[in-house]
C-alpha cells in the first residue's frame, strides 16, 4: 500500500489512471484551479469539490515556497494535511486517506517564495539577489580531493531567497562603517579586508546594521549577518553539482581564471572583482581571502533539511572559500575548516548577506 507522498515533476501509471487536480497559489490570494465548477468560502479562496476516492492533486507554487496543503469536508472547519517544500514549481500529491463522498483542497503559504525575484532592490549596491532552491551539500566520495568534514553529502532546501555581496567586503567598506582597518596587506581601498576574526566580523555586521537602520535604508524584517554555512555553499556553488561552479576540474587547470590563490597570489591579497564571477555573479568565492560563516563547526547530518538552522553554541567557527595563503585543494566550494572565533589571520575576510531576521 502507498503512502501520501510528494513527487517532483510527472507521474507514473498509476497515477495516469487518476484524473488530476490542480491546485495553484497565488503570490497574496491562495487560488485553487480546478476541473468542474468552482466554489467560494468565506476566505475569498476558490476551490471545488473533489468526488474521487483517490484524488491526484497537482499542486503549484513558487520555487522554495513552503506552503500547508489543507482539507475540509465542509467548507468551515479545515484541517493540515501536509506542508509541501516546493523545490520544483509543480508537485503531485495523492491523498490516500479517506475523506468522504466530497473534500475540498486548498493551498497555504507558510514562507518563502519569491523565485528568481527579489523581493525589494538590493538596499546597498554590489549585492546579488540569491532566489530560493535546492542542492546536494558537501563532497562524494568520487571526489579525489574529499575530506571527511564533507561528509555525509546533504540535500540542503532553502526555502528564503537572500541578497548577498557580489564581493568580500573590502578595507574601506570595512573602514567606513567601523573606523578601522586591521589589515596586514594596504595600499588599495579595493582590496579584501583581512585579519579579521569572526568576533570581529559579526561586529562589523551589527555596526552596518546600525548605520543602515539610521540612514532608513534596512529594510524590515531584514538585517545584515554573515552567511549561514549552507546559503554560502548554495551561493559559490551557483546552481553547478559540480566540483566547482564551471565544473569539476579535475587538475585545477582553469582554477586561476577565478581565484587568487598559493600558485598566483604571490603571497598577497589582491583587490576584489579582478578573476572571473561565478555563474550567479559573485567573485573571489574560491581565493582571496577565506570567509567567516555564522555556524560553528557541526558534521553535516546527511539525508535532507529545510533551512537548516545553523549550530551557533560553542567558540569554533568555521570558515569557507580558498584564500591567497591556500593550496588548490582549499579553493572548491565543498572545503570546510574551522578554527577559535578569535583568531585573526591575514586569510581571513569575509563576504555579507541581508536576509529576513530568522535565523
Amino acid at each position: 500500500m502507498m503512502n501520501p507522498n510528494c513527487f517532483s515533476g510527472g507521474s507514473s501509471n498509476f497515477f495516469a489512471r487518476r484524473r488530476r487536480v490542480i491546485l495553484g497559489v497565488g503570490l497574496f490570494l491562495f487560488t485553487v484551479i480546478l476541473a468542474g465548477r468552482a466554489q467560494n468560502s468565506s476566505l475569498g479562496i476558490q476551490m471545488v469539490p473533489v468526488t474521487l476516492k483517490v484524488p491526484q492533486l497537482q499542486l503549484t507554487a513558487p520555487l522554495g515556497s513552503t506552503n500547508a496543503l489543507e482539507v475540509s469536508t465542509n467548507l468551515t472547519a479545515w484541517q493540515d494535511v501536509t506542508t509541501v517544500v516546493f523545490s520544483s514549481t509543480n508537485m503531485v500529491w495523492l491523498d490516500l486517506y479517506p475523506r468522504g463522498n466530497t473534500a475540498y483542497y486548498r493551498l497555504r503559504r507558510i514562507t518563502g517564495g519569491g523565485g528568481s525575484n527579489p523581493p525589494f532592490p538590493a538596499p546597498l549596491t554590489n549585492f546579488v539577489w540569491i532566489a530560493p532552491g535546492q542542492f546536494i551539500m558537501g563532497s562524494p566520495e568520487s571526489d579525489p580531493d574529499f575530506l571527511s568534514e564533507e561528509q555525509p553529502q546533504t540535500t540542503v532546501t532553502l526555502t528564503k531567497g537572500f541578497f548577498i555581496g557580489k564581493y568580500e567586503v573590502t578595507q574601506g567598506t570595512y573602514l567606513a562603517v567601523t573606523g578601522s582597518n586591521p589589515s596586514e596587506f594596504t595600499g588599495d581601498p579595493e582590496f579584501p579586508v583581512e585579519k579579521v576574526s569572526w568576533t570581529a566580523a559579526t561586529n562589523f555586521c551589527r555596526l552596518l546594521n546600525l548605520q543602515e537602520n539610521l540612514a532608513g535604508r534596512l529594510p524590515s524584517g531584514y538585517a545584515y549577518r554573515l552567511p549561514t554555512e549552507a546559503e554560502w555553499e548554495y551561493a559559490a556553488r551557483a546552481g553547478s553539482a559540480n566540483r566547482f561552479s564551471w565544473g569539476n576540474d579535475l587538475t585545477y587547470a582553469v582554477l586561476t581564471n577565478y581565484a587568487w590563490y598559493s600558485v598566483n597570489s604571490g603571497g598577497s591579497t589582491h583587490p576584489v572583482g579582478q578573476k572571473l564571477p561565478n555563474a550567479w555573479g559573485l567573485y573571489d568565492t574560491s581565493g582571496n581571502v577565506c570567509e567567516w560563516c555564522l555556524d560553528s563547526f557541526a558534521f553535516y547530518p546527511g539525508g535532507s533539511v529545510t533551512d537548516p538552522v545553523p549550530v551557533t553554541a560553542g567558540t569554533t567557527k568555521v570558515f569557507r572559500g580558498g584564500s591567497h595563503g591556500d593550496e588548490n585543494i582549499s579553493c572548491r566550494p565543498a572545503d570546510r575548516k574551522s578554527i577559535l572565533q578569535t583568531q585573526a589571520l591575514n586569510i581571513f575576510g569575509l563576504r555579507v548577506v541581508l536576509a529576513q531576521t530568522a535565523p
